[in-house]
């Protein structure tokens, strides 16, 4: 039996080249309308006519993760589909086919309220891409009829967990009392959502139980303990259900410390652990000049490390931007990643008790955070604008009902832009004019980018 021989595909699909991204509006914030919203391209390879069938479109999450193991490491994969429209093109009614040089369709995709950052987490080596699909089927009956994919993929960035927005600054305070009755501990936190390099202020409080009249004698405080860790949790692929990672890990030792009815106080300040240099992107520090630069203004200094940071980074799967390069607080299908602050208390006369505390972390720090408030408002403006207020308000109002949103939105979908095989269809998608009706233009044995202008 011969070899089954490669089939290639006739026609080129590419995105329209744009100098931002093909993502509107801010992910995480309903009032932007977030949406994926770019023309797609598709292109003969060879500039002679082909058959087209149907185009249609799909959105996918591809999550990835890979936990360490005694023998090596546990490799799964899970690929999550939340889009699809099988007929963005179709041919007229009463045709099997179309015979076309050239298609340009327009999307509109909206984006889920439970859309998943895309990002890459070095710890535990979890990625998380999205990824749009075109399925373009050529043929001109079904028994010689060929499905052709083409994937790219899209960095998706939330805003929903900024550290300036208001619920992230109010102060969150844990309590827990040790299990013999004896002494209660409460723990203070100033704000709850932490970017990378941000400081986290804690402030503990200790006292005995005043309403257990059974109270020991002599109760001492022996030592307080923070520490700061990444909880990964996995719901498939026979991956462990949940792995802890110490970030950080501080103790202060008392001596002689008793511990009675007004409280006894004891602040942590530590510093988390991750940085990412490429969030100086979003903010513009002041930096002041020596007092003889500004006497002297034809003197230009230049200095190595003034221009940029030298930083080493693994190869990145496409799709992932460099902003979300470091651990940071998800939720998705395949697996979720959360952040705690354990306050360890050994006591004297008293059982040891723990204090655990959730955080948010944001991909942003505090001061990235200000510039990107600023474009949120106005985006939310400019989807006011577009859409009108009342769309705004009826977007809102859908909340998860995704099938909705889709439905709601549909109607600002144009329509396709079908080329035929004609002189003002070739030069309207800028081809050479000498190589229409050429042989190479026909029958395909050549390509025709040596044609385009």
């Amino acid at each position: 039996m011969s070899p089954l021989k490669p089939v290639i595909s006739p026609v080129m699909v590419t995105l329209e080249p744009s100098a931002t991204s093909i993502v509107h509006g801010c992910p995480g914030v309903p009032r932007s309308i977030p949406r994926i919203e770019t023309v797609i391209h598709i292109r003969s390879l060879t500039g002679a006519p082909f058959d087209v069938r149907s185009v249609g479109i799909a959105m996918s999450t591809v999550q990835k993760v890979s936990m360490p193991t005694k023998f090596g490491t546990n490799d799964s994969v899970k690929d999550f589909k939340w889009f699809e429209n099988p007929l963005c093109y179709r041919p007229p009614v009463g045709e099997f086919y179309s015979k076309l040089i050239g298609i340009d369709i327009p999307i509109l995709i909206p984006l889920p309220r439970d859309v998943v950052s895309s990002g890459y987490v070095p710890s535990c080596n979890a990625s998380t891409v999205h990824k749009l699909s075109v399925k373009v089927s050529c043929g001109k009956t079904a028994e010689t009829e060929t499905n052709f994919v083409e994937s790219f993929p899209i960095a998706i960035k939330c805003y929903d967990t900024l550290p300036l927005y208001r619920q992230y600054n109010e102060p969150v305070l844990y309590q827990m009392v040790t299990n013999d009755n004896q002494v209660i501990v409460e723990c203070k936190l100033p704000v709850s959502s932490i970017g990378p390099g941000d400081n986290i202020n804690l402030e503990c409080n200790v006292r005995t139980n005043t309403a257990n009249n059974r109270l020991h004698k002599h109760i001492q405080l022996k030592q307080l303990t923070l520490q700061l860790k990444e909880i990964i949790e996995c719901y498939d692929a026979g991956l462990p259900p949940k792995k802890e990672f110490k970030l950080v890990s501080t103790t202060q030792v008392f001596k002689n410390q008793e511990i009675h009815a007004s409280p006894f106080n004891h602040n942590f300040q530590i510093k988390f652990p991750y940085e990412n240099d490429y969030l100086s992107l979003f903010s513009q520090p002041e930096i002041p000049l020596d007092p003889q630069l500004e006497d002297d203004c034809s003197t230009t200094v230049i200095e190595s490390y003034n221009i940029c940071k030298v930083r080493q980074l693994d190869k990145l799967e496409e799709g992932i931007p460099l902003t979300h390069i470091q651990g940071f607080t998800k939720v998705g299908k395949f697996y979720s990643i959360r952040y705690e602050l354990i306050v360890k208390a050994k006591f004297s006369h008293a059982k040891d008790v723990n204090v655990n505390i959730p955080i948010t972390v944001s991909p942003y720090d505090r001061d990235c955070s200000e510039y990107l408030l600023q474009w949120i408002l106005y985006e939310c403006d400019v989807a006011k604008q577009t859409y009108g207020k009342q769309l705004v308000e009826e977007y809102c109002a859908l909340g998860d009902r995704y099938d909705y949103v889709v439905s709601l939105m549909s109607r600002f979908v144009d329509a396709p832009t079908c080329y035929r095989y004609s002189i003002d269809e070739w030069k309207h998608l800028g081809y050479n004019m000498d190589a229409i009706g050429v042989a190479n233009g026909i029958d395909g044995t050549q390509s025709l980018v040596g044609y385009i202008d």
